[in-house]
Formats: structure tokens, C-alpha cells, sequence
């Protein structure tokens, strides 16, 4: 987990970095403009023991050079008791195995950061449809039990599109938008016990990819140049 965890934030950064000279090329190096706003809708996911959905909120972060951007964001869905389970077997020195099962958990929430490249391929003043790649990482939250494996297994990096809508009027802009995030890889926790054995617990508590429906609102900070206007991505 440590490894993917470490593959994730280098692949954020080096989208982080992307963005850059993109929205560089795009603006001359200067002319950014910031927006930020909030959002809720309702994600869907799926684990060991069936597929549910949750509402959820969350806060982002927009950066615009004209018809590209950065879209930095984090959401959390308010769940209760959501059931799911991983797998654990303990194996002797040999490595056979003289144990195994499963092991059930729920959690409460799941909460979600990501890291989206903006792509706006038409130039509207008004309404503007986008799309967006970008990764992140998804995490349970309220672990039951809550140890080391939930930590682990309930914690998967992800690729992710974006889709959306969006409206503007004045400094201020409506959207609704579709995200949909990669399947997790399973995991693998291992504890050495007594006796020289080892508990070896595997599996994710988030299978499948998420799905998320959200709609917000956004303001416009204005540009990082005090004498260009304002007026969106021109």
C-alpha cells in the first residue's frame, strides 16, 4: 500500500506539473484565473458484500487558462454501517496454510481527493462543456474493525474521468458533473505471529470503480493579473 500510495502522489505530481506548462502555454505564464466552490450529489460503489450508494459534499479548487485547467478536489460520502469484508489466511514457514476466512467489516464514509486535468473544447461565454483525466485516492472512513488491514484495504489509488456542464452568469458558475474512478488492485497486509506463522489479510473493501453524480456552485476569484478582467475563459 505504501508503494501504491507513493506511485499515486508521483502521478499527481507529475499531472500537477503537466497542468502547468499547459495552462503556461495557454495564458502566456500569467493570466490564470481561480475559482472555488462546493458541491454535493451521490456516489456509487461497490464492495465484497453488494453495491450500494451514498450522498455525498465535498470543496474544490479550479485553476483556467483559457480552454484547459487543474481541478484539485476533495469529497466525502456519509454512509452508516456499510458492510464489507477481506480475506485472511495464516501460513507456516513452509508457506502452507493452516488457517483461513474471511473477516467482515463496515465503515461510514468514504472520502475521496483528486488531481483532474480540464480540457474546455468549446468557447462560449456562457455554457461550457468539459472533460477531464486525472488520479486521486479513495479512503473508508469509520473502519470496523479499525486496525491495521482496514487502514490498508480500505485505502486505493485511482485513475478517474471527469464529464460535465457548466453555466456561467456574473463571477459566479453552476455545473453538474459525472466522474468515474478505476477498479483498486487487491492488497495484501502480512503480520508475523507467534510460533513462526503469518497473517497474511488480503482484498479490498471498495471493489469496482466509484461513480459519482455531483452539481455545485463556483466563484470567480479573479485573474492572477490585476488588469485583466474578468469574464471567464477567454
Amino acid at each position: 500500500m505504501r508503494m501504491l500510495s507513493r506511485s499515486i502522489s508521483v502521478a499527481g505530481l507529475a499531472l500537477c506539473l503537466c497542468a502547468g506548462r499547459l495552462l503556461a502555454q495557454e495564458s502566456g505564464g500569467s493570466n490564470f484565473r481561480w475559482y472555488v466552490g462546493g458541491h454535493g450529489g451521490v456516489t456509487f460503489f461497490s464492495t465484497p458484500t453488494g453495491s450500494s450508494e451514498m450522498p455525498v459534499a465535498g470543496g474544490h479548487l479550479l485553476i483556467v487558462a483559457k480552454r484547459t485547467g487543474l481541478l484539485l478536489s476533495l469529497d466525502h460520502g456519509f454512509g452508516s454501517n456499510e458492510t464489507s469484508s477481506y480475506d485472511f489466511v495464516v501460513v507456516d514457514s513452509a508457506g502452507s496454510a493452516v488457517n483461513q476466512g474471511t473477516v467482515s467489516t463496515t465503515f461510514s464514509g468514504l472520502r475521496k481527493a483528486s488531481a483532474v486535468l480540464m480540457v474546455f473544447p468549446i468557447k462560449n461565454d456562457y455554457v461550457n462543456p468539459y472533460l477531464g483525466v486525472g488520479v486521486g485516492i479513495l479512503h473508508t472512513t469509520g473502519n470496523d474493525p479499525d486496525n491495521e488491514a482496514t487502514s490498508a484495504l480500505g485505502s486505493s489509488g485511482f485513475g478517474s474521468l471527469i464529464g460535465g456542464l457548466e453555466f456561467r452568469i456574473s463571477r459566479f458558475t453552476a455545473f453538474g458533473q459525472y466522474q468515474i474512478t478505476t477498479k483498486p488492485q487487491v492488497d495484501e497486509v502480512r503480520t508475523p505471529i507467534a510460533g513462526g506463522l503469518e497473517l497474511r489479510e488480503f482484498g479490498r473493501l471498495t471493489v469496482d470503480g466509484t461513480h459519482t453524480l455531483t452539481a455545485g456552485l463556483r466563484f470567480d476569484l479573479g485573474s492572477s493579473r490585476e488588469s485583466v478582467k474578468t469574464g471567464g475563459y477567454k
